[in-house]
């Protein structure tokens, strides 16, 4: 059956289908054939303990789904072989309930449609033996009722797991979500420590100078404030031969623009320094203008460049890497 549980329903199926086959054993000696139905007794015990001990699942194999059918409808001609005359037969009907017995776990093991096709044919078998006299004094509703509530019990039983499953999983994306936040809350105040970090130094030389600063002071505040920007705005683009890059161009007068809207973190260790080699030889060759370098996510390129350089004759570039 599953783990959960099941030694106490092992333990119920195999004491109810147990009693069955005490009562007939103790009616033994009324049979017409005692070997056919020691046959039977055997077999029903042998079927019982076999399809209610295997529990690598819920589910039963295929193979043991038939032998357990083979061997139930086996136990129905045996014992009926046994019994003999019809009017022998009041006190030999164990084997009624006790197949419905054997049913019942399967419908319980998800083998449901075995299970009513076997109350079929054990309706069927005791019509063609005595007629609806017997079949009304046989038991068969008890089988009917057990093979009934086996399969509601299977039924409500998938019900609990799947729902717990989809609890579980929709915890763990719940959980992945949070994580996920926090991480990228890790990452924005780590870049905002940084860009404090960098900014202590120019707060110092201001208060040092008392707000009296220099035109090359105030060009290096305004470079420096770009850099900061960088590192808040254009995280994917915080690589050394960039960052020099671009310091030099704006050194020089150029307008560079940075912007990160992902992608840039999607590539392996090999393709970024590759790219951003591309990117700081393109920035490194501009002398005057603009340039506009921006990342994106979902496109075939990552990273797109625009540099336009009125101190030359050459077209304006434009890069998809």
């Amino acid at each position: 059956m599953t783990d959960v549980g099941h030694w106490r329903a092992a333990i119920f199926a195999l004491g109810f289908g147990f009693y069955h086959a005490v009562i007939g054993l103790i009616n033994f000696a009324k049979y017409e054939r005692p070997i056919p139905a020691a046959v039977a007794l055997f077999l029903y015990l042998a079927v019982l303990i076999l399809v209610t001990r295997f529990r690598d699942e819920l589910r039963l194999p295929n193979a043991i789904t038939f032998g357990a059918a083979v061997a139930a409808l086996a136990i129905l001609i045996l014992t009926l072989y046994a019994i003999g005359e019809v009017s022998n037969y009041p006190n030999q009907l164990w084997f009624v309930v006790g197949i419905g017995s054997i049913l019942a776990i399967l419908a319980w093991r998800n083998r449901a449609v075995v299970a009513w096709i076997g109350i079929i044919a054990l309706v069927a078998g005791l019509l063609v033996w005595g007629g609806t006299e017997v079949l009304g004094a046989s038991g068969i509703a008890g089988s009917v009722a057990l093979v009934a509530g086996s399969q509601g019990a299977a039924m409500a039983l998938t019900s609990a797991q799947r729902s717990s499953s989809e609890f579980l999983e929709r915890r763990l994306l719940e959980n992945l979500a949070s994580e996920d936040l926090t991480i990228r809350r890790a990452g924005s105040q780590l870049r905002l420590k940084t860009a404090l970090d960098s900014s202590l130094p120019l707060l110092r030389m201001i208060q040092k100078k008392e707000g009296k600063i220099t035109s090359s002071d105030a060009k290096k505040l305004l470079l420096s404030e770009a850099g900061i920007r960088d590192q808040i705005r254009a995280q994917g683009f915080q690589d050394s031969r960039l960052i020099g890059a671009v310091l030099r161009a704006r050194e020089r007068g150029v307008e560079v623009q940075l912007a990160d809207d992902g992608g840039i973190d999607l590539l392996d260790e090999e393709k970024r320094s590759s790219l951003f080699e591309v990117l700081a030889q393109t920035v490194s060759g501009v002398k005057s203008g603009k340039v506009v370098i921006r990342s994106v996510a979902g496109e075939s390129w990552t990273v797109s460049l625009f540099a336009s350089d009125p101190s030359t004759n050459r077209e304006n570039t434009f890069l998809r890497l």
